[in-house]
C-alpha cells in the first residue's frame, strides 16, 4: 500500500523526475564515454611508444654553426662559401658535417653521462595532389631511438618505395601499392608511426593538423639524402636519470622533456586531463543530480508531513515508512544510470576515432571493464543513497506528534539576513518576491552553481570561435600574395614577387626567434596591428609578432636585446603584429641584410612572396597561402563542433536545473499563490513575484561568472605559454556579454514555460482548503 502511494505521488511529478534523469544519465554518460573513448587509445599508446624506444627528451639546437665550431678551419672554409648552417655544411661536406654532430652529441653526453643520445634528421617538403597543395615531413630511420612502427604493410626497401601516416591515406583514398607522386613517384609499402610524432606539427604553427593534407614519411636513407627539401636537425635523448634540462651549451637551444613537448608530449596530458576531467564531470554532474532529488524527496515528505504523522502514530516504524521512498528512488537513479552508461558506450567509439583524426597512434577495439561500469552505475547510486538515506532519516526521525503538528516558520538564513538588508528600503512587493528564492540555501546554491558551470562554458565556446584562425592562418586572409617560395641562390626577380629575407637563429631572452626583413613598399604581406591598423617598419626599431609578445610579456615603447652572430643589439618595439603563427620580429629587408653581410650589401634575401606560382628550379620550396588556409579547416571544424557541444551541453544542464527548480518552487507554494490571488494580484503579478526573482538571480550568477571564466582562462593561457611554447589567441569581446545574457534569459524563459503555466491553473479556492485542513 506504501509503495503504491509513493509511485502515485512520483509519477505525478514526472516532468521533474524526466529533467533529473537527464542529468543523470549524462552524468553516466560522461564518465563511460570520455574512459572507454581514452582507453582505446591509450593501450596500445603505451605499448608502441615503449616498443619504439620513444625519446625522453629532445634537443633543439641551432641549424647553423657556433663561433667555437668556425674554430675549425674545415668549417671555416665551409662558412667562407657561404655554406654556414647544417644543412649547407652536409650537402658540401658530409664528414665534416658528421664531426661536428658528433662533436655536440659528446658535449651533452659529458653533461648527462647516462643519457643515450642520436641524431634526429628531417626534411619537410611540399607538393601537389588531387590539385591540392600538402606538406610532407620525412624521417630518417632512428637506430635506436624513436624508431618507426608498421601499422600495416613494410617498411621502404628499394629507393622508389615510400611509408606513410594510414590516416593520410584513408583520408586520400591510397593503399598500399599505390603511387604517389610528391615530386618525384613513389610506391606506397606500408603505413608508419613516429614516437615522436603523436601530433603531425612539422612547424612553429601549432594548430595546422590536417591529417588529410599533411603527412609523415620514411624513405630508405639513399632516397632521403637524395631528396630535395628543407632540412632540419634535432638530438633524441633516452635516460633513466634526471633530465637536465638548463644544458649551458652554445649550440643547444632548449632541453625539453616528452611530456612538455606538444608533438609528442600532447597526448600524455590528453590522456591524463581527459580522464580526470571524466570523472571531475561525471561527479559534478551527479552531485547537481543528487542534490536535486534530496530537495524533490524533502518537498515531497514536507508535503505529507501530516499523513507520515498519522502513519506513525498507528504503529508504522521509521524503516517501513521510509522504504518505499528510497527504494523507488534508487531503482528509478539505478536505470538512469543504466541508460547513460549504454549510451556513453555508444559514442565511447565516435570519440576515440576523433581523437586519432589528429593524433597519429595505433588503436585498439573497445572492451567493457566491470570496474567501468561498476564506476558508472554503482559509485553514483551509493552516492544517491547516502544523501536521500539522509533526508528521510532526517524527517523520518520526528516524532508522530511533530509530523502532525504545523511546521514553524523557520527562521532567516544568513543568506536571507544579507538580502533583507539590501532590500531594507524596498516595498513588501519587492522584498517578497526577492527573499522568497533565497529562502532554501540548499536550493538557491544548485541554482546558483549550475547557472555558473553552464555561463562558464559559453563563454569559453564563445572565446574559441576565431581562435583556431588567428592562430592557423594569421594575417594570410589579410595577405594579398597567393605563394611564399624560398631560394638558396638569388634569381632575378619578376613581376608580381617581392623579395624578403628570414634568419630563424636570434635570440631574444633566450628564446630562439625569426627575425624577417620585409622592404618598406611591401605590399603583399602588409602588417597590421589587433585593430586592423598598418604597421610601418623602422631601421631602428622592431615589430614583432603577437605570439612572442604573449610569451614574453612584450609591449610597445619597450626596449629588447637581439643576439645574433655573437652580437647583442638593443631596439625599441614599434608594433605588434596580429600574427601567431610563429615568434617573429620585423625589421626592414635592407637593415637586416646589412646586418648579416656586415654593411657589405642591402640587397640579399632568400625568400619571396609571389602573386604566380614561381620557377620551382628556383625555388625548391613553395608554399601556396590558399593551401595553408585550407590546412586549418579540419582543425576549424573540431574547434566549431567543441564550441557546439559545449554550449549544448551546458544548455541542457541549466535548463533542467531551472526546470526542476522553478517546478518545485511552484508545488512547495501552492497555498502562498493562492493566497496571493485571493488577497487580489494579477496573474501576471503573482508569476513575477514567485519566479521572476530567479530570472534577475540567474542574471547576476550569469554576469559573477564571466571574470571567473576569464580568470580560469588566463591560468590555462599562462600553463600552455610556459609548459609548451604555445599561446592560445582567446579573445574576449563585450558583446560575448549580451549573447551570454540572452542564452541565460532564452534559458530561463524556455525552463520556466510549465511552471508559468501552473501558476495560472491553481484555484483561489486553494488557500480554502489548506485552511480547513
Amino acid at each position: 500500500m506504501l509503495y503504491k502511494n509513493v509511485w502515485k505521488t512520483l509519477s505525478r511529478k514526472w516532468m521533474q523526475l524526466l529533467a533529473i534523469a537527464i542529468i543523470i544519465v549524462m552524468s553516466s554518460l560522461t564518465y563511460t564515454m570520455m574512459f572507454y573513448g581514452i582507453s582505446g587509445i591509450e593501450v596500445p599508446t603505451e605499448e608502441y611508444l615503449e616498443e619504439s624506444n620513444q625519446e625522453d627528451f629532445a634537443i633543439d639546437m641551432l641549424n647553423r654553426v657556433t663561433e667555437e665550431e668556425l674554430r675549425e678551419p674545415a668549417v671555416a672554409t665551409l662558412a667562407e662559401t657561404g655554406a654556414f648552417t647544417l644543412a649547407d655544411i652536409k650537402q658540401a661536406d658530409a664528414e665534416v658535417f658528421n664531426r661536428l654532430i658528433a662533436s655536440r652529441i659528446a658535449a651533452v653526453e659529458q653533461e648527462m653521462p647516462d643519457a643515450t643520445i642520436e641524431l634526429r634528421d628531417l626534411k619537410a617538403i611540399t607538393y601537389t595532389f588531387d590539385d591540392t597543395e600538402h606538406r610532407g615531413m620525412i624521417v630518417k630511420e632512428s637506430d635506436t631511438i624513436n624508431r618507426s612502427y608498421l601499422e600495416a604493410g613494410d617498411r621502404p626497401s628499394a629507393n622508389d618505395e615510400i611509408a606513410l601516416n594510414k590516416k593520410y591515406a584513408e583520408e586520400n583514398g591510397i593503399d598500399i601499392r599505390d603511387t604517389i607522386d610528391i615530386g618525384k613517384p613513389f610506391t606506397v609499402s606500408g603505413f608508419v608511426l613516429f614516437p615522436d610524432y603523436t601530433l603531425p606539427l612539422f612547424d612553429d604553427n601549432f594548430f595546422n593538423l590536417d591529417p588529410g593534407s599533411q603527412t609523415l614519411l620514411l624513405m630508405t636513407d639513399e632516397s632521403f639524402e637524395t631528396f630535395v627539401g628543407q632540412e632540419s636537425f634535432r638530438l633524441s635523448g633516452v635516460t633513466d636519470q634526471p633530465i637536465k634540462t638548463d644544458l649551458e651549451l652554445p649550440f643547444v637551444v632548449s632541453v625539453m622533456e616528452t611530456e612538455n613537448i606538444i608533438r609528442s608530449g600532447a597526448i600524455y596530458s590528453e590522456i591524463s586531463s581527459g580522464k580526470a576531467m571524466a570523472l571531475g564531470l561525471s561527479l559534478f554532474i551527479v552531485s547537481i543530480a543528487v542534490i536535486i532529488v534530496a530537495i524533490l524527496i524533502s518537498n515531497m515528505l514536507e508535503a505529507e508531513r501530516g499523513q507520515i504523522g498519522l502513519l506513525k502514530a498507528i504503529g508504522y516504524d521509521r524503516r517501513q515508512i521510509a522504504s518505499p521512498y528510497l527504494v523507488l528512488i534508487l531503482i528509478f537513479a539505478f536505470f538512469m544510470l543504466i541508460i547513460g552508461y549504454f549510451l556513453g558506450l555508444y559514442f565511447a567509439n565516435p570519440l576515440k576515432e576523433l581523437y586519432l583524426d589528429f593524433y597519429l597512434l595505433p588503436s585498439i577495439t573497445i572492451a567493457q571493464s566491470p570496474l567501468v561500469f561498476v564506476t558508472a552505475v554503482f559509485a553514483p547510486l551509493l552516492f544517491f543513497a547516502l544523501v536521500a538515506g539522509a533526508v528521510i532519516y532526517k524527517i523520518m526521525g520526528e516524532s508522530a506528534l511533530a509530523l502532525l503538528s504545523p511546521r514553524d516558520n523557520v527562521s532567516l538564513n544568513r543568506l536571507s539576513r544579507f538580502v533583507s538588508r539590501l532590500l531594507k528600503r524596498a516595498s513588501g512587493k519587492t522584498k517578497f518576491k526577492y527573499l522568497y528564492a533565497v529562502k532554501s540555501t540548499g536550493s538557491f546554491l544548485i541554482f546558483f552553481l549550475g547557472i555558473l558551470f553552464s555561463t562558464i562554458l559559453i563563454v569559453f565556446a564563445l572565446m574559441m570561435n576565431g581562435a583556431v584562425d588567428r592562430m592557423t592562418v594569421g594575417g594570410l586572409n589579410e595577405a594579398v600574395y597567393e605563394y611564399e617560395a624560398y631560394t638558396d641562390g638569388a634569381p632575378v626577380l619578376e613581376e608580381g614577387q617581392e623579395p624578403f629575407l628570414t634568419y630563424p637563429f636570434a635570440f631574444v631572452e633566450d628564446k630562439l626567434i625569426t627575425l624577417k626583413g620585409l622592404d618598406f613598399d611591401n605590399t603583399l604581406f602588409p602588417l597590421r596591428n589587433e585593430d586592423g591598423d598598418a604597421l610601418t617598419l623602422e631601421p631602428d626599431g622592431l615589430v614583432v609578432s603577437s605570439s612572442l609578445a604573449l610569451k614574453l610579456g612584450l609591449d610597445v615603447g619597450e626596449d629588447i636585446d637581439v643576439a645574433l652572430d655573437g652580437d647583442t643589439l638593443t631596439y625599441p618595439i614599434i608594433g605588434i603584429a596580429d600574427e601567431f603563427s610563429g615568434d617573429f620580429a620585423y625589421l626592414p629587408r635592407a637593415t637586416l641584410s646589412e646586418l648579416l653581410t656586415d654593411g657589405s650589401t642591402d640587397d640579399l634575401f632568400n625568400g619571396i612572396y609571389a602573386t604566380e606560382r614561381p620557377n620551382e628550379s628556383d625555388y625548391p620550396t613553395i608554399l601556396s597561402r590558399q593551401g595553408l588556409i585550407d590546412q586549418s579547416e579540419s582543425i576549424n571544424q573540431y574547434m566549431n563542433f567543441m564550441m557546439n557541444v559545449l554550449i549544448g551541453g551546458a544548455s541542457l544542464i541549466a535548463f533542467s536545473i531551472l526546470f526542476v527548480l522553478t517546478a518545485l518552487t511552484v508545488e512547495k507554494n501552492y497555498y502562498v499563490i493562492s493566497l496571493l490571488k485571493v488577497m487580489g494580484y494579477q496573474k501576471q503579478e503573482v508569476r513575477s513575484m514567485i519566479l521572476n526573482s530567479y530570472f534577475i538571480y540567474a542574471l547576476i550568477s550569469a554576469l559573477l561568472s564571466i571574470p571567473i571564466a576569464l580568470l580560469t582562462l588566463r591560468i590555462i593561457i599562462v600553463v600552455f605559454a610556459e609548459d609548451y611554447g604555445l599561446v592560445l589567441p582567446l579573445e574576449f569581446e563585450w558583446i560575448y556579454i549580451v549573447y551570454t545574457l540572452g542564452a541565460v534569459v532564452l534559458l530561463f524563459f524556455m525552463s520556466t514555460f510549465v511552471s508559468r503555466r501552473k501558476i495560472d491553473q491553481i484555484p483561489l479556492q486553494e488557500v480554502l482548503k489548506t485552511y480547513q485542513e
